[in-house]
């Protein structure tokens, strides 16, 4: 893959097209979570409708238009299976589709150089996390304070990683920052260790921070519908506007059907 490719894979994913070198490493953890950072980390799902609330719903649907640098913004609608986390999304814009049925991953019409496989599940987990953040495999923590660049308040910090096995990228972490007096979560800063993203001889894309501006309830669950992501320094890299939110639609069992035509993803996580 070319610097033109990486450059669009990085802005696709909050991603830089400078690298972490296999030197610096990427967070890995073998403890077992820390009680205060899981109780932080309930307090947060709590905050935004409660876990049982979200673990009940059959799906989770929503359309985003994520814009980055100037360029016009990519919509994009995407529906989840919540138990079984198969997925499949549309790209109106482009008439580019892709599915994943917990094994495989496939595309039509696509012509971008991330991965489908990669995309399946990303926004989902961004949009997802104040629940995600109690999914199995997840290791939490012992909770920090930090403050996000000239905001004045400290918020409280738990790091996400993830046991060995667990997942696509393993070795990704998410570091939450959690506002305390109502423990919503307000941003998040995360890296990218999916292989065929990154040049050879890297681990994983730099840090970036995601950061939560507006939120809506929808079925008693409040979830977010606009975020920004930045660079460390403060710079803004992209944002995504979020609609259209369902959690009871039905699951259309025919797109776990690979139609003629459609290509295979074989990328390597």
């Amino acid at each position: 893959m070319g610097f033109r490719a990486h450059r669009i894979a990085a802005l696709a994913l909050g991603c830089a097209a400078s690298f972490l070198s296999v030197s610096e490493g990427v967070a890995r953890s073998a403890e077992p979570s820390s009680a205060a950072g899981r109780e932080a980390v309930l307090a947060m799902a709590e905050a935004h409708g409660g876990l049982n609330r979200w673990s009940a719903t059959p799906t989770v649907g929503f359309e985003d238009e994520f814009a980055v640098g100037g360029q016009p913004p990519r919509v994009s609608r995407a529906m989840v299976e919540q138990g079984r986390r198969r997925a499949y999304i549309d790209f109106p814009g482009s008439g580019a589709r892709l599915a994943w049925d917990g094994e495989r991953a496939w595309s039509e019409n696509w012509n971008s150089p991330v991965p489908p496989r990669f995309l399946a599940l990303l926004n989902y987990y961004f949009l997802n996390l104040p629940w995600l953040a109690l999914d199995r495999g997840v290791r939490l923590g012992e909770p920090g304070t930090a403050r996000l660049w000239q905001d004045p308040r400290e918020y409280v910090t738990v790091k996400m990683t993830f046991e060995k096995g667990v997942g696509d990228t393993p070795r990704d972490y998410y570091l939450l920052y959690i506002e305390p007096a109502t423990n919503r979560l307000k941003a998040c800063e995360y890296i990218v260790t999916y292989r065929a993203l990154l040049p050879p001889g890297v681990e994983a894309s730099p840090p970036h921070v995601l950061v939560y501006d507006e939120w809506h309830t929808v079925s008693g669950l409040l979830v977010p519908t606009k975020y920004t992501i930045y660079d460390k320094d403060h710079s803004v890299y992209g944002s995504c506007r979020v609609r259209k939110w369902s959690f009871s639609k039905p699951f259309d069992e025919t797109r776990m059907r690979m139609p003629e035509g459609a290509v295979r993803d074989t990328s390597t996580p």
